[in-house]
């Protein structure tokens, strides 16, 4: 019995030598800053330039018919006007008739170029909040050290930080080392078929392919991750695949003071119940693994040490992390029951009822599967009609010369920053250029609390003058790349 016990001991010597020296090992991913763009950059006529950009209402209705598209016209005028030495230099196309693509040519011609992607439409304000905004959301107010508006972070100040930059460059005869691209989309909102889909068209049709692109996505966000504390950039290396998923069930109709078993209403329910309760299973993908790698080295002894030793702590990890929205998405498919439809009076039997669910798929899973899950777990009674089903984007490589470079933007403009590779759940036009380029990261040059994340789409949109400047000062870096 001794015996038995020293050899216990001794591998639970191992064991703890093996935690603690993997967690010694699990260090920072973090580099000093390289040194900024030295050009002065007028923050106050930047922001001008933005608020200019917000009082045009390019606003993507749902209903195409609502669209008013003298704005998109009239957007297309303005930044040719606002950027005079940008557009002397780019050689410009419209596409789609509303959306824009510029070419930057560099000296040389042998490297591959590089895509910048932005969109120009907007999402409308719902109807009634109006008042609810501080400055009103197509006034482009400059105040409180902010440029007020809807656009000014989903996503037209990308498109100034992009066309400052190169106005700057433009100014000093600066050329770039190869070509850019910048692809505007003008219904990015609405899924971008009629813009980045027929811009990436374009391009393929020319044989063109991208060393990168960079899209909206992630940004810096300051306690985004309560346990690190450090403000976060994640940069998007992939996005969610994106389902609307219809039940429907049937039943008899008539009087409520006869009811059968089950009401339509009822299995419609019961199916929903359901559906929330048996999720799809929560993994620790391996670019979760990788996201984890980057800010586990800067969390506290006791989460470095889990995060360092997941093969271990995996099981711990996965049931404290799904206990938040955020973590619980970046662990599975999540299932959101978003409408519900049937009956016309509180005594009157439905003979029909339905339901309406997104699900945001993770990496690594169908829309294949997930119909079969729906269909399982919803049961016989019920009919599951797809109503739109998009697979999830590839997956970006970490250690590509474009997230090197974006990397390297990020800590020379947000040097109390630390970057982290991350999964968007949102969609974004970047996935339409999976034709013409394997690496496609998604960021945002700007940096915003956890709170400020519900503007965007929200009400009291806006951006600080410093994001202004940090934003020109980031495509800087990248055009000098």
């Amino acid at each position: 019995m001794e015996h038995w016990s020293w050899i216990l001991i001794a591998l639970l010597v191992i064991l703890l030598a093996v935690v603690l020296l993997r967690t010694l090992f699990f260090r920072s991913k973090r580099f000093p800053a390289g040194p900024k763009s030295s050009l002065e950059i007028n923050v106050e006529k930047a922001a001008e330039r933005l608020a200019g950009a917000v009082r045009l209402k390019t606003v993507s209705e749902s209903d195409p018919s609502k669209i008013d598209r003298a704005p998109f016209r009239e957007i297309i005028r303005y930044l040719e006007q606002a950027y005079p030495r940008a557009h002397a230099v780019l050689e410009k196309e419209l596409v789609g008739e509303y959306s824009l693509l510029y070419r930057w040519k560099g000296q040389d011609s042998s490297r591959c170029p590089v895509l910048f992607s932005a969109h120009l439409d907007v999402v409308p304000v719902e109807e009634g909040t109006e008042e609810d905004w501080l400055y009103p959301p197509f006034s482009g107010a400059i105040a409180e050290g902010h440029v007020w508006g809807r656009g000014t972070l989903d996503v037209k100040c990308q498109i100034i930080f992009i066309l400052e930059a190169i106005e700057l460059l433009a100014a000093q005869g600066f050329v770039p080392s190869r070509d850019f691209y910048l692809a505007f989309g003008h219904d990015e909102e609405l899924g971008g078929s009629e813009g980045a889909a027929r811009i990436a068209s374009l391009l393929q049709s020319r044989g063109l392919d991208f060393e990168y692109v960079l899209d909206e996505g992630g940004c810096v966000n300051e306690g985004a991750i309560s346990l690190v504390p450090l403000p976060v950039a994640v940069v998007g290396i992939g996005e969610k695949g994106f389902a609307n998923i219809r039940l429907t069930a049937a039943g008899e109709g008539g009087h409520a003071s006869m009811p059968p078993p089950h009401t339509a209403a009822g299995i419609i329910g019961a199916a929903v119940a359901a559906l929330e309760k048996r999720q799809r299973p929560a993994r620790i993908s391996p670019y979760l693994k990788t996201m984890l790698s980057y800010i586990g080295p800067e969390m506290k002894f006791p989460y470095r040490l889990i995060l360092a030793n997941l093969w271990l702590f995996g099981p711990l990890f996965k049931r404290f992390f799904a206990a938040f929205p955020v973590g619980n998405a970046l662990l599975r498919t999540t299932t959101a029951v978003t409408m519900l439809e049937g009956g016309t009076a509180p005594n009157v039997l439905p003979q029909k009822a339905g339901a309406v669910l997104n699900f945001r798929i993770a990496p690594g899973e169908t829309g294949a599967e997930l119909l079969e899950h729906v269909r399982r777990v919803a049961g016989k009674k019920v009919q599951v009609e797809p109503l739109i089903l998009n697979e999830p984007s590839l997956i970006s490589p970490v250690d590509a010369e474009g997230f090197k470079a974006i990397e390297r933007a990020v800590y020379s403009v947000f040097p109390e920053a630390v970057v982290a590779p991350y999964i968007v759940m949102a969609a974004t036009d970047a996935v339409k250029y999976q034709s013409v380029c394997r690496n496609i990261y998604r960021f945002s040059p700007y940096q915003i609390s956890s709170e400020d994340l519900e503007r965007i789409h929200g009400t009291n949109e806006c951006i600080s003058l410093e994001n202004i400047r940090r934003g020109i000062l980031f495509f800087l870096e990248l055009f000098n790349g």
